[in-house]
């Protein structure tokens, strides 16, 4: 942050990665707090800190583009500014991701960090804002100083700069935080129920961990205090109200007016609903129009495959997975359906075909199951040094994996 910042606060909250030291090497101020079950907490306790006239706020897993910094300094200096949203630019490996605007996009370009996250999220956040006492965060989870700027009655603009952050990008990393997080908001959604943020975030957790029932309650809590449902409800509240049985509350939810932009997320989860209602042919239609109208989000191809597959329709099943691909070719999730798809169906050909492509885009993907099946044809055409060199690749990236050790072992040198 040289040549922007002149100070730079770090509250650590228990980090055991060697945080404090590296942060206090580059010249940080450091300080060590407990950690509470509390994000707003700790995020106040960083301003306390703080002695500068302007806060600028990024996480560990958050990176800002040099680029930024004189547009940054420029708006500091407005007379009467109190504060500014940045876009938020979430990074992923698979366009299948659902965003708070809709689904996941090509990545436009990001900084070291992002190669093989060929997809991205986005959306505004206020993370600049002048050190003020009368603002403060709010939200024991996705905490934010917004409530702060609406009881003061104002609006920040937004400026043209992208905080990249990359934490999206790592699945079972952010997976683990899951449990902690859905915590976290039931107990604040219980505490407040009358504050549509924390109805809104419990809904968002219960739906990451499918916990559809309690996610459809908060939904019905969230529509009660917002008439006007910000799309990310429309979509995880109808999912969850279908999945409890609420088919019908839930196609109205989806039918509500949206923005173009909002369509092929909303056709996906209608076509979702329709199939489990068993309305197949609806269910097909909802998928091809989502797709036809946003390629490059790939959820309704891993969808409308699914949903082939479970009516034994397999060979326009793995059709449906190409055809994704030929769009989107870097699309991690694409390549797992694909893949797992011929190893479901036991046609070990198909699957090691599958297995190589996939290895040449993501050479450490497949979390070992890819190696494996490209080493078993291999082996089974009796070509063991070829299998032998594949499932050293694969030890290299999943060290420790069982099966492939197993067969390593079974292996002549």
């Amino acid at each position: 942050m040289a040549g922007l910042a002149d100070e730079v606060v770090v509250v650590d909250t228990g980090s055991t990665d060697g945080t404090q030291a590296i942060a206090a090497s580059a010249g940080a101020r450091v300080n060590q707090a407990d950690w509470r079950d509390d994000f707003a907490w700790a995020r106040n306790e960083s301003l306390d800190r703080c002695t500068g006239d302007w806060i600028l706020v990024l996480d560990a897993d958050e990176r800002l583009d040099r680029q930024a910094f004189s547009v940054i300094r420029r708006a500091m200096r407005e007379e009467g500014a109190l504060g500014h949203f940045l876009l938020m630019r979430n990074y992923h490996a698979s366009g299948a991701h659902l965003g708070l605007h809709g689904g996941a996009r090509p990545n436009p370009g990001g900084p070291k960090g992002t190669e093989g996250l060929g997809f991205v999220t986005e959306f505004l956040a206020l993370r600049l804002f002048r050190r003020d006492p009368r603002i403060r965060y709010r939200g024991r989870i996705h905490e934010t100083v917004e409530p702060s700027f609406e009881a003061l009655g104002l609006a920040p603009k937004a400026l043209p700069v992208v905080i990249h952050h990359l934490g999206k990008g790592d699945a079972d990393l952010d997976r683990a935080k899951q449990d902690r997080y859905f915590r976290i908001a039931q107990e604040e959604a219980a505490a407040h129920p009358g504050e549509f943020r924390a109805q809104f975030n419990l809904m968002q957790e219960a739906a990451m961990l499918e916990r559809w029932a309690i996610c459809a309650e908060a939904t019905r809590a969230c529509l009660r205090l917002e008439p006007e449902p910000p799309l990310r409800l429309r979509l995880s509240g109808a999912r969850a109200l279908g999945a409890t049985g609420a088919t019908e509350e839930a196609l109205a939810l989806l039918a509500r007016p949206a923005s173009p932009e909002a369509r092929p997320s909303l056709c996906t989860v209608k076509g979702e609903l329709l199939g489990g209602m068993g309305q197949v042919e609806a269910a097909i239609a909802a998928y091809l129009e989502a797709i036809d109208l946003e390629p490059s989000f790939t959820l309704p191809f891993l969808r409308l495959s699914a949903l082939l597959r479970d009516q034994g329709e397999l060979g326009e099943a793995h059709a449906i997975l190409e055809a994704g691909l030929d769009q989107n070719p870097g699309d991690l999730l694409l390549w797992e359906a694909l893949v797992g798809l011929g190893a479901a169906t036991q046609d070990l050909p198909a699957a090691a075909r599958d297995a190589w492509s996939a290895l040449a885009r993501f050479p450490a993907g497949g979390r070992g199951l890819w190696h494996l099946i490209v080493a078993r044809s291999l082996q089974a055409q009796g070509a063991t040094g070829e299998a032998r060199l594949v499932l050293d690749r694969g030890l290299a990236a999943f060290t420790g994996h069982a099966e492939l050790l197993r067969l390593r072992a079974e292996l002549p040198s």
